[in-house]
């Protein structure tokens, strides 16, 4: 099978290739860099695929193979442990490396001498191109958020929505949902991070979001915890506060690249950087502090302004049975009148029904073997809407 989706010529090499060009049109010198060398080379690259493949199928210490490849040179990087002897690209020598490195990158690259794995990263310069096995036969093409090709059931897809941006349009246009988005155009990469650390910890979840300005959802969920006011607003503060200090920095700093401040400010400018730059680990902090609340069951309620109201809740709705309309994020293809009982478990159905049920609420869906989706009612389809495939959008997310 790998032979046939591997060719030099298949759309999953066609695509690394092209990304190489786009990133690279100022050429390097493919005879003294071996990453350029390798990103040249369609039968290297082929074979680098192939062995992914092979890798991301193997159990290794009763665990399933996971992690990330990235295509880069020792001298374009600043942080990396290189391996006194680079190790040959092989099954065996990936499955070992990504076992014991899951989430640190395997640094390859490759040229006359082969491919090689010369070392692992722990600094990742943006740009690079990745491959990451996500899944028991499972392959995806990355580069600066941006999906290239993914490999999945042995079909080749290349995304119709690429990144963060195309996928939130692409939902908008088939959904009828772009005056959400205008209204909420930042929102959706907020509460990646919260399913994100759910995707990582493995246990799933799900995390309802609730309009603000209205309360009727109240009826529909049971809480086991419940937040304060002024504790459910933490994040939003944080969030906040984070903005408003960045953009204080930014236009400190034009003013000083501008010449209307002195060089005197640049002693409080760096002070202020480090300031927002703490702001910035602690909300990222605290959006995987709300993802951890998904390890027990229930569901995380929050609304759209990161007001949290609590977690542990069950959500409440009538037994009626209803079809609804679905959309593959990597595809776009979309499907209706699609029974229930096809979105899988009782995690899936239930919040289907609540969105059924309160029709200004979106549930993002997390399920224990990876998968995610999104839950919304469709004006343009007047059904539940549910967007599939999404945890192929976010890897980036998942390594925090």
């Amino acid at each position: 099978m790998d032979t046939c989706i591997f060719k030099k010529d298949s759309p999953f090499i066609v695509a690394l290739l092209a990304s190489a060009e786009v990133a690279h049109s100022e050429r390097l010198d493919a005879q003294t860099d071996r990453a350029a060398a390798l990103l040249a080379d369609a039968d290297q690259l082929s074979q680098l695929c192939v062995a992914c493949f092979w890798a991301s199928l193997e159990v290794e210490e009763g665990r399933e193979v996971r992690g990330t490849v990235t295509i880069c040179s020792p001298d374009s990087v600043r942080m990396a442990r290189v391996f006194t002897h680079p190790v040959p690209v092989s099954v065996p020598n990936l499955v070992a490396l990504l076992t014991a490195s899951p989430r640190t990158p395997l640094a390859v690259h490759g040229g006359p001498e082969g491919l090689s794995i010369w070392g692992m990263l722990d600094a990742e310069p943006e740009g690079l191109l990745r491959l990451r096995l996500s899944g028991n036969g499972i392959l995806l093409a990355s580069r600066e958020r941006r999906v290239l090709a993914l490999l999945n059931q042995g079909v080749v897809s290349i995304p119709v929505a690429a990144d963060e941006t195309s996928l939130a349009q692409l939902v908008a246009r088939t959904l009828g949902k772009e005056r959400f988005l205008e209204q909420h155009g930042n929102a959706p990469a907020r509460f990646i991070r919260v399913v994100a650390t759910m995707l990582r910890h493995g246990h799933g979840g799900a995390l309802v979001l609730v309009p603000p300005e209205d309360s009727s959802w109240r009826a529909g969920v049971s809480f086991r915890f419940c937040f304060d006011e002024e504790s459910g607003r933490l994040l939003q503060h944080s969030v906040h506060d984070f903005e408003t200090g960045m953009d204080e920095t930014l236009r400190g700093y034009e003013d000083l690249v501008s010449g209307r401040a002195s060089c005197t400010s640049l002693t409080g400018l760096r002070e202020q950087y480090d300031a927002v730059n703490y702001l910035r680990t602690l909300s990222e902090s605290l959006f995987r502090r709300v993802g951890d609340l998904g390890l027990i069951d229930g569901a995380v309620v929050m609304d759209m302004d990161l007001m949290l109201h609590g977690f542990g809740a069950k959500l409440l709705f009538g037994p009626e049975e209803f079809a609804v309309t679905t959309l593959n994020a990597v595809t776009g293809r979309v499907r209706e009148h699609v029974p229930l009982s096809e979105l899988g478990g009782m995690r899936h159905q239930s919040a289907a029904r609540f969105v059924q049920a309160n029709r200004e609420t979106d549930v993002f869906v997390v399920s224990q073997d990876g998968r995610l989706s999104m839950m919304s009612w469709s004006e343009r389809t007047q059904t539940v809407a549910v967007v599939q495939n999404m945890e192929h959008f976010i890897w980036e997310y998942r390594t925090f």
